[in-house]
């Protein structure tokens, strides 16, 4: 059997945790499996991505991916390259529907072969229940994912959808851990980002995780999501202590930046992690009216984040005529202006830090600044 994993344009290419879910348990059924990452090389054409396929000559082929118009396109290659038996699915790379996709194809294999047609083969199927992903049918290395210093990184599940009305059922703690001590010592991995999942959803949950790690004594790094307001000091410690290295907030840009309360929360939230040495980052949305990108991305800059990423709703951009490339960009060159004006504010004060930043003139973003923003 082969799955294959469609690119997701504009976003970054995460291992697709959720075919190596599914891999696991068709290899569990003694299927011979392999999975194709086509956005490993988002350069081929979809005939020149699919080539592969024809020396491995699978019964079963499940193409898998988020863009509904690559899935048809996809689905028309194989279809003209003599593969029948095609299944489409819609997928998240990052394991989320892992229970999903899994149960609804496991079923359709069942019915296709004649087996099982109540489903009753995986009917307790559940996040608690999914074995360790098939990550030794991925290439780890290739994906772009590198942890704070740069060393490479994967991905780890936290939870996943347990229902239509988008309900997170987390994992159990220990299975998280179990699964983060198998990834280090068979993969020599030590970093993991855990993806599409705050970290903060539950306090209960991530408190008994947060010990379980600190009692493991793993020697890992994680990045994970969370909620500013969820993270008061003592959380905080906790979790520099358990081996968090960054923390990535995502942030509506017209809902924290237009609201003073939520922007001082967040500056506050910065300030405590920088203190226990914890990374800090954002993934800004930039939503309409555009007219107001500049004034948003400007207050950004102020909040002393390490590092920002501005995503742009390709649907909305494109109905004002706008390229959401074009407005990233654009919001990247507006964001390093104003992080320079900021550390020269930081140094000598308000009035006399912009006077200075005014007299000096903007710099360019392939400036190189010393920690006190000064050119060096």
């Amino acid at each position: 059997m082969a799955l294959i994993a469609l690119p997701s344009p504009g976003r970054r290419a995460l291992p697709p945790l959720t075919l190596a879910y599914l891999a696991t348990l068709l290899e569990q059924r003694r299927h011979i499996v392999r999975i194709y990452d086509l956005a490993l090389e988002p350069e081929n054409s979809l005939a020149a991505a699919l080539q592969p396929l024809r020396s491995f000559r699978p019964q079963v082929v499940v193409v898998a991916g988020e863009s509904a118009e690559l899935i048809s396109a996809a689905v028309d290659v194989l279809h003209a390259d003599n593969f029948s038996t095609v299944l489409p699915v819609q997928m998240s790379r990052s394991g989320l529907d892992a229970f999903h996709v899994c149960s609804g194809v496991l079923r359709w294999i069942d019915g296709m072969r004649g087996g099982n047609p109540d489903g009753s083969a995986v009917a307790t199927l559940d996040v608690d229940h999914l074995p360790f992903p098939a990550r030794h049918l991925l290439s780890l290395e290739r994906y772009n994912l590198r942890a704070v210093g740069g060393e490479l990184q994967t991905t780890m599940l936290l939870g996943a959808l347990a229902d239509g009305d988008g309900h997170v059922a987390l994992r159990v703690p220990t299975q998280i851990v179990a699964e983060l001590r198998s990834v280090s010592h068979e993969f020599g991995l030590r970093h993991f980002l855990m993806a599409d999942v705050p970290l903060t959803l539950d306090r209960a949950w991530l408190d008994e995780l947060l010990n379980r790690l600190c009692d493991a004594g793993l020697g890992i790094g994680w990045e994970a999501l969370a909620e500013p307001e969820q993270l008061d000091d003592a959380l905080v410690a906790n979790m520099a202590r358990a081996g968090c290295e960054a923390i990535c907030f995502q942030i509506d840009a017209a809902r924290v930046f237009e609201s003073t309360a939520a922007r001082n929360q967040l500056r506050q939230t910065v300030e405590r992690v920088r203190q226990h040495g914890i990374f800090s980052r954002a993934d800004v949305t930039l939503v309409p009216p555009y007219e107001s990108i500049p004034y948003l991305v400007d207050v950004a800059a102020t909040f002393g984040l390490d590092d920002v990423r501005f995503d742009v709703a390709k649907m909305e951009a494109a109905s004002v005529g706008l390229d959401e490339a074009q407005l990233r960009e654009m919001a990247r060159q507006i964001y390093a202006q104003g992080r320079d004006r900021q550390r020269f504010i930081d140094r000598f004060g308000p009035a006399l830090g912009r006077l200075i930043w005014r007299l000096r003139g903007p710099r360019g973003t392939t400036a190189q600044f010393d920690d006190e923003g000064l050119t060096a």
